[in-house]
């Protein structure tokens, strides 16, 4: 039996929500339609002495520890659209996490691993790992915040990376509209499509229009 489903998206301030509106309906309109149960967090979890990406990590912390042993959590940022919800966590992500692994982390169309969508199992290894990534200070003000913390936990403990599987597959899980030209971006009939590296809630806006509107924008990676 499939364990349950938690969708969580941390979403803080009025005029972030209004224009992400519709990418923050999309995951509640998806979680309703599978019978998943999905938390949109806010304002309660903000940290303001640390960049705001950082609130996202004592948010889960809290949530794992609310949750049984082996439940299934799926993170996933505010800028990120379902764009085909008839495809099911358990038969389109959940493959992708080896049954002896606790977590989901997705190698991006930059070359990078990026934090924005992250499928993880509760355990104590879950837990523990995120305390120690909402400890490192040493990452408070690095540009990538808190997924820099991932990085370089999963770089300096083996047991933490033997935790953790690291998929190419982003088109499946963290589809891009940038990148570089060998990797394969979002198209329509993709799961999602995160716009990481999009600056400007004007630009995002605007993409999610074109995409609603049966186009398949792309964007320069040095030029976002």
């Amino acid at each position: 039996m499939t364990p349950k489903i938690t969708i969580l998206t941390l979403a803080i301030g009025a005029d972030y929500r209004k224009s992400l509106a519709k990418a923050l309906n999309s995951k509640q309109l998806y979680a309703d339609k599978h019978g998943y149960k999905y938390i949109q967090a806010g304002e309660e979890w903000w940290d303001r002495n640390r960049p705001i990406a950082w609130s996202k990590v004592p948010c889960l912390l809290n949530l794992l520890s609310t949750l049984e042993e082996g439940a299934l959590v799926w993170q996933s940022d505010a800028d990120v659209l379902i764009t085909n919800p008839t495809l099911r966590i358990e038969d389109h992500v959940l493959p992708l996490l080896p049954p002896d692994k606790d977590m989901l982390l997705m190698y991006d169309a930059c070359h990078h691993v990026n934090s924005g969508n992250i499928l993880m199992r509760n355990s104590p290894w879950t837990r523990d790992f995120w305390r120690r990534v909402n400890e490192r200070t040493d990452c408070t003000f690095h540009i990538w915040w808190e997924n820099k913390a991932i990085c370089d936990l999963l770089e300096e403990n083996k047991d933490d990376a033997n935790h953790v599987h690291v998929s190419n597959q982003h088109k499946r899980f963290n589809a891009y509209i940038m990148g570089f030209p060998q990797e394969p971006l979002w198209t329509p009939g993709d799961f999602l499509v995160h716009f990481a590296g999009v600056y400007g809630l004007d630009k995002m806006v605007a993409l999610i229009e074109d995409i609603e509107a049966g186009k398949t924008p792309r964007r320069d990676m040095y030029n976002p």
